[in-house]
């Protein structure tokens, strides 16, 4: 990418009212008056937003891609009294446009900005920040940074956010600070602006520190740290930094809702950095002068002078977030770690898995621990039993990273039970969305107690056919080297899993099954073929009833179908036939799912855990195709998908301890 390089630090006065002249007819505005702003990143935004604080507007930043439609309905919604936008064709040009209509009495007076929020968890809500609050945290940081005439600060994040807006821009404003300003972010030319500007400090968000890392370009003497917030910071990708530039890097935290940092790391070196940044999680510092700080039920409650004034027309919000004597709850998890705040989390994407709480940060932390590396997430699944499960989604390809992850589902402590590759969902400041990404998995768990009794009725069926037909022949010998040809290998796995428990009673569905097979094998040997007419009878009985009917309830859920009822025959009355065992593939041919057995190992046809599947003799006296029934995820991932753009995943089911297979599935996007 290429950047518009600013050589000379601007000078942020200078700027405001070389803009105050194409802005015309804003000063005849009231104070108080909003004025939405949709312009590009760089100078004629810098200078936009300058003037409207200078006047005693109320700035209403909004995206640049934002749609016509979308700057309407902004409009709207705050009964603006101007516009400034740039034409289309012309990115570097900017104009004003006063809005007929505009109340003569704005009613906004003592307020700077209304910053809308990303909207990912619904309505976007219009954040309404005082003058005062601005001004009281843009000194904070700036003092806490050292800002001054004499030392540049430089950025290259959006000014339409709230980090560059209030200390970047008004901080640099309020203290006659040079700012560089870099545009269209790369790497190498984020330096090289920095170190031609003397920049001192700069900002960051982890998203960028990525590729910064990446990239390596060389350090600028002049430059002391980079300040980044926005999204936690990986001890992963701190290891990295600090393995090629050293200490030099400073974590904030902070919400729009509390104008901007409540929190900064104090500036470490040496072992205290490698403490605090590289030996466990990285903190997000000290909270600001004057701001006070609870926890919660383990939530992060915030109290400072620098507050929002509420949502914008919307009260119900604004109650929810802030309490009576002036708390925010900011949704964010955390606990103290030296007196430093560390931050464990959004409260909403907590996961609780059947009263065991677990924080994604934790976890992603223990599978990177384990080897899994790149960026993923551990994202909340809702299953219906205990809550939650886990679900692992990454955007790393299955080539360099299926190794690692299969060592995180078999061996990790906190095992996810759906996993997809591809379809990463963050925020601009690279924040992963997990609720998002959670939405867009399913689980699913079937009663151990009930499991356990089957698998009991099935291991005292092998006893009793072991018992009545033996098969150490020769011909049985040979026939055992092919486990997909004989399935006396797979009774002769259940029958240790019980001594002499007799066999359970109860009116199960698949029991009828067992004693239809016990029967035939006593009355023409347990070498006599199953009657194919019969065999396709009990295909199409055990597929309609539990726990078969569980994989494809669950292959629903994966289609996005759930609740879908399943007619007789093993047949849902919509989408379209979903069976166990069957390949389906939606119309548009975006998504291909197969729900299956635990694959078969190279000693028995067991469970992950060691544990024979219940039905595994049953339904191989009774299938045709053996291999497409016990898929094997991991072979199944691995296999390349040439001339496609795919996500591929899993769900795994589960019955207690036991994984008994579940449902492989392939998504490419629409063409």
């Amino acid at each position: 990418m290429t950047s518009v390089a600013h050589r000379d630090p601007l000078d942020t006065t200078e700027l405001a009212r070389r803009f105050r002249a194409p802005l015309h007819g804003l000063e005849e505005l009231p104070a108080g008056a909003r004025v939405v702003i949709r312009l590009p990143h760089g100078e004629p935004l810098a200078g936009a937003l300058l003037t409207c604080f200078d006047l005693g507007l109320v700035a209403v930043p909004r995206h640049p891609r934002s749609s016509d439609a979308e700057l309407a309905d902004t409009v709207r919604r705050v009964d603006a009294s101007a516009v400034i936008d740039a034409p289309r064709d012309r990115a570097q040009a900017v104009r004003s446009r006063i809005l007929p209509g505009a109340p003569a009495d704005p009613g906004g007076a003592g307020l700077a900005f209304i910053m809308f929020t990303s909207g990912s968890t619904g309505t976007p809500k219009g954040v309404m920040l005082s003058r005062r609050a601005v001004l009281g945290n843009a000194t904070k940081t700036a003092w806490l940074h050292h800002f001054a005439p004499g030392r540049p600060h430089g950025t290259c994040l959006p000014l339409y956010h709230c980090n560059a807006l209030v200390m970047s821009l008004i901080g640099a404003h309020i203290t006659h600070t040079p700012l560089v300003l870099h545009t269209a972010f790369d790497p190498e030319g984020y330096l090289r602006d920095l170190a031609a500007g003397g920049a001192r400090t700069a900002s960051i968000v982890p998203a960028l520190l990525t590729e910064l890392v990446e990239a390596g370009p060389a350090w600028p003497e002049c430059l002391d740290y980079l300040i980044t917030a926005a999204a936690p910071l990986t001890g992963d990708l701190a290891r990295r930094f600090h393995r090629r530039y050293g200490p030099r890097l400073r974590q904030g935290y902070g919400l729009t809702e509390a104008v901007n940092f409540s929190f900064t790391m104090p500036v470490l070196s040496g072992e205290a950095f490698m403490a605090q940044y590289l030996d466990r999680f990285p903190p997000v510092g000290l909270p600001l002068p004057g701001t006070e700080v609870r926890l919660a039920s383990g939530e992060v409650w915030i109290r400072t002078p620098d507050m929002m004034d509420g949502y914008w027309r919307d009260p119900g919000g604004t109650a929810e977030t802030l309490t009576p004597d002036g708390w925010l709850r900011t949704g964010d998890l955390g606990e103290f770690r030296d007196g430093l705040l560390v931050l464990r989390g959004r409260a909403k994407e907590r996961i609780d898995r059947g009263g065991e709480k677990h924080y994604p940060l934790d976890v992603e932390r223990m599978w990177h621990d384990a080897g899994l590396r790149g960026r993923f997430a551990a994202v909340p699944v809702a299953e219906t039993t205990l809550g939650h499960e886990v679900g692992l989604v990454t955007d790393e390809p299955p080539a360099t990273t299926l190794d690692a992850v299969r060592t995180v589902c078999e061996q990790a402590a906190v095992r996810p039970a759906a996993v997809r590759w591809g379809g990463f969902l963050a925020t601009a400041t690279g924040k992963p969305q997990r609720t998002a990404m959670g939405r867009t998995l399913a689980v699913r768990r079937i009663s151990a107690v009930r499991y356990e009794r089957l698998l009991r009725y099935a291991a005292a069926t092998a006893r009793t056919l072991l018992a009545t037909s033996p098969t150490e022949d020769a011909s049985s010998r040979d026939l055992d080297r092919d486990p997909h040809r004989d399935p006396h290998r797979a009774l002769r796995a259940i029958a240790p899993y019980v001594a002499d428990e007799p066999a359970p009673t109860g009116d199960e569905p698949a029991f009828a099954a067992f004693d239809f097979l016990r029967a035939h094998v006593r009355e023409n040997g347990i070498r006599t073929p199953l009657p194919a007419a019969e065999k396709a009878r009990w295909r199409a009985y055990l597929r309609s009833q539990w726990p078969l009917s569980e994989y494809t309830e669950l292959a629903l859920q994966v289609a996005g179908f759930a609740d879908h009822p399943v007619t007789e025959g093993g047949v849902p009355a919509a989408p379209g036939p979903v069976a166990f065992g069957a390949w389906w593939e939606s119309e548009d041919g975006t998504l291909r799912l197969l729900a299956h057995a635990p694959a078969t190992p190279t000693h028995a046809p067991a469970t992950a855990d060691g544990t024979p599947w219940a039905l595994d003799y049953l339904w191989r006296r009774l299938a045709d195709d053996h291999g497409t029934v016990r898929t094997d995820r991991w072979t199944w991932v691995r296999r390349p998908r040439p001339g496609r753009q795919a996500t591929v995943g899993f769900s795994v089911l589960r019955a207690g301890r036991h994984d008994l297979g579940g449902v492989v599935w392939d998504s490419q996007p629409r063409e």
